[in-house]
C-alpha cells in the first residue's frame, strides 16, 4: 500500500469519519460504532459506484470473472460478519465491537482499492 503523501486528495468519507469520531458524541463507545457505521455505509455506496464503472468498462470475460470474485467477497463479507458476532465477543468487552467495526471499514476501503484497480 503506498505512503500518504500530502499531496493526496483527502478522502471525504475518512474525512466525516474522523470529524464524527472527534466531536464529543464520538467519543463514546456507541458513538465510536456509529461514526464507524456511518463510514462503511459511505464506502459500500463507494464499492457499488465502482463495481458498476468496472461492469461497463470491462470486456465481457473480465467482467464474468469480476462478477464471480465479487459475489465470492460479498460472501466472505457476510460470512466474517457471523464469525464477528460469535460467542467469543461475550469475553470481549464493549471495545471489541469498536474494533469489529474498524475491521469492517478496512476490509471495504481495501476491496474498493481492488475494484477501482480494473476500472482504470
Amino acid at each position: 500500500m503506498p505512503i500518504a503523501s500530502a499531496q493526496q486528495k483527502v478522502d471525504p468519507i475518512e474525512a466525516q469519519a474522523n470529524a464524527c469520531l472527534a466531536a464529543p458524541a464520538g467519543q463514546t463507545t456507541s458513538g465510536m460504532i456509529e461514526c464507524s457505521h456511518q463510514a462503511y455505509v459511505a464506502y459500500d455506496k463507494r464499492m457499488n459506484e465502482v463495481y458498476q464503472r468496472v461492469m461497463r468498462s470491462a470486456d465481457p470475460q473480465t467482467r464474468e470473472l469480476i462478477r464471480q470474485a465479487q459475489r465470492q467477497w460479498l460472501a466472505y463479507r457476510d460470512a466474517q460478519r457471523k464469525a464477528d458476532n460469535g460467542p467469543w465477543r461475550a469475553d470481549r468487552g464493549s471495545i471489541a465491537s469498536v474494533d469489529i467495526e474498524a475491521l469492517n471499514v478496512d476490509a471495504i476501503r481495501a476491496r474498493i482499492q481492488e475494484l477501482d484497480y480494473y476500472a482504470r
